[in-house]
């Protein structure tokens, strides 16, 4: 999102990607949307610039991943935590990449389960 909106991390996130093919679970297009729902709910940006951000981040080359609701459900009981972040995270230990996300609760979970994150 930092990057399709051109906020003030985007650069850094560029930078901590660079040289990483981009994966992801398959609902982050579902994702970027609601957050930019969110934007709109909020009066942060017009319809015409909430549909620009999409625009731009159809193109970003990332490789979406079938979520495996199985694993993502029982890491979710695990941690305690929304299974919609255990899908990045099962994705993550899946394919054994690391994670870039300033989700400081993701963060703290996928860290303790010896996942590397940007």
């Amino acid at each position: 999102m930092a990057v399709i909106k051109q906020e003030e991390t985007a650069k850094e996130v560029m930078e901590k990607s660079n040289g990483y093919e981009l994966l992801s679970a398959e609902c982050l297009p579902y994702e970027v949307g609601n957050s930019l729902s969110k934007c709109l709910k909020r009066g942060l940006m017009t319809v015409d610039a909430a549909i620009h951000c999409y625009e731009l981040f159809k193109v970003l080359p990332v490789t979406l991943i079938e979520v495996d609701f199985k694993n993502s459900l029982s890491l979710s009981a695990e941690e305690h935590h929304y299974a919609y972040d255990m899908y990045y995270l099962d994705c993550a230990i899946r394919n054994r990449c690391p994670i870039l996300s300033y989700d400081e609760g993701l963060i703290s979970i996928a860290k303790k389960r010896g996942i590397k994150c940007l």
